[in-house]
């Protein structure tokens, strides 16, 4: 999502009207030819519905978080009243899911929470303090990296943003999955004071802005499902009394949930029907699978192209590829939790910032613009295409004052909307698309990902 280790920042809101874009991390694009080409297809916006936007999965009302190895994923705006207004989208362009925390070792003492955000820029499960019951709460052991007398707590770094909170254990379910013993943070109410380490980051003199409660977070919780394994955020060692300082510490990090499930723990699956040009002012309902060809409901039925990424890294969270736009080749990634598209086209003069203030950071073309990405596997000599993608560019001005989910929103490169110079490929992309990310180190069977016999992770593979 947004963080040190993650590209996601999800302080930035424009507004359209009542319409609010939150977002983050970076964008790209590439043009030329290739192999195999994507073209995001098109269909009909629905008429806003007269009594406000109806969540799929309810406000504190789930009683499911799917089955097997799927989960419902859904982009409804969080139109709850704990994100700010009932029935209206608090939050458009979110991926959200439902997610079943447990006491360790229990069966009972569990509660299923709504609107957890998916990114796949982050790792690591984060539930806001105010989501969860009073009685659970009380029943999460603290971990305490081998003190009696300290606590481990998380600073997690966004581009723009942190939150702050201890490390418990859990044991946590989704659809048919689970995973005991593991560990999250939450977020929200830490009983210690912020190290001037987490709230200002090393070699700047700018504060970030707290995001601990539900409202300016933008969900009642986050599962990084990055490329790594582990967060490799920082870790502090903070006194149980309550007062002192808190010490940076060598605690491993948060795990990456989905790799400790039993079965069907390499990577994920994320497919989402298309949205039309003008957006889509009812929810949009795709799912989550857990797995890359591990069964048959996670195993390509046809060719895609797939994008190894830079394998050098000790941090895998946003692993990157090559992708050309206007004829310059950049480092880039494809992250869920970065809304927009980001990236600069020297070769298209039509694509011009906006001069409209609450659109700072955005494009806002006369007419519409088709930005052509050409995607190529990480390298340091000459890139090869593996496919293009093609990307709309509208000026954001255009949509419904209503709008909950849309994909042709996007932003030039600069300092203050990116963590790097790299191209990012944000939500925006994964409409009327299937995106396979197998986790750093896992490897499958070739089949269905191109002319290799067997693939190896950190890989993108797109549909």
């Amino acid at each position: 999502m947004f963080c040190s280790s993650c590209q996601i920042s999800r302080v930035l809101l424009v507004a359209v009207a009542a319409i609010t874009l939150s977002v983050s991390g970076c964008g790209g694009g590439g043009g030329g030819s290739s192999s195999s080409t994507t073209t995001p297809p098109v269909t009909t916006p629905v008429t806003p519905p007269a009594s406000g936007i109806v969540s799929p999965m309810g406000c504190g009302t789930v009683t499911s978080t799917g089955s097997g190895n799927v989960t419902p994923l859904v982009v409804d705006g969080f139109p709850c009243a704990a994100a700010g207004t009932a029935g209206v989208a608090n939050f458009p362009e979110q991926p959200y899911i439902s997610v079943k925390i447990c006491a360790p070792g229990s069966t009972t003492n569990c509660q299923i929470i709504d609107h957890i955000l998916v990114d796949t820029g982050s790792t690591g499960l984060r539930i806001a303090d105010s989501a969860l019951s009073s009685t659970l709460k009380a029943a999460l052991p603290a971990v305490t990296n081998g003190s009696a007398t300290t606590t481990v707590s998380e600073c997690e770094q966004y581009v723009s943003s942190y939150v702050w909170g201890p490390v418990v254990n859990v044991d946590v379910s989704i659809a048919g999955k689970s995973a005991t013993g593991t560990q999250m943070q939450i977020f929200g109410n830490s009983g210690f004071s912020v190290p001037s380490a987490c709230s200002t980051p090393v070699g700047s003199t700018t504060p970030l802005t707290q995001t601990d409660s539900i409202t300016s977070f933008g969900g009642n919780g986050l599962l990084g499902v990055s490329f790594s394994l582990l967060d490799y955020s920082s870790y502090f060692d903070c006194p149980d009394s309550g007062t002192g300082t808190c010490t940076q510490n060598n605690f491993s990090g948060l795990p990456n949930i989905v790799y400790n499930f039993a079965s069907d723990n390499n990577g994920v699956v994320i497919t989402l029907p298309a949205v039309g040009a003008s957006g889509s002012v009812t929810p949009v309902v795709g799912t989550l699978t857990f797995g890359v060809s591990t069964e048959s409901n996670n195993t390509p039925v046809s060719t895609l192209f797939t994008l190894l990424n830079d394998g050098n890294l000790q941090d895998y969270t946003y692993a990157t590829f090559q992708a050309e736009v206007g004829g310059v080749w950049n480092s880039a990634y494809i992250d869920s939790g970065t809304d927009i598209a980001y990236f600069n086209d020297p070769g298209n003069s039509s694509l011009s910032a906006c001069s409209n203030t609450n659109f700072n950071g955005l494009y806002c073309p006369a007419t519409t613009q088709s930005v052509i990405f050409n995607y190529a596997n990480y390298t340091t000599g000459t890139p090869t295409s593996q496919g293009t993608f093609a990307l709309s560019v509208i000026d954001p001005s255009l949509f419904n004052s209503n709008v909950i989910a849309f994909n042709n929103v996007a932003g030039p490169i600069t300092n203050s909307t990116t963590a790097s110079s790299d191209i990012a490929l944000g939500f925006v992309t994964f409409f009327g698309h299937t995106n396979y990310i197998l986790f750093s180190g896992q490897q499958i069977p070739g089949t269905g990902f191109g002319s290799q016999s067997t693939i190896q992770g950190p890989m993108n593979g797109i549909n």
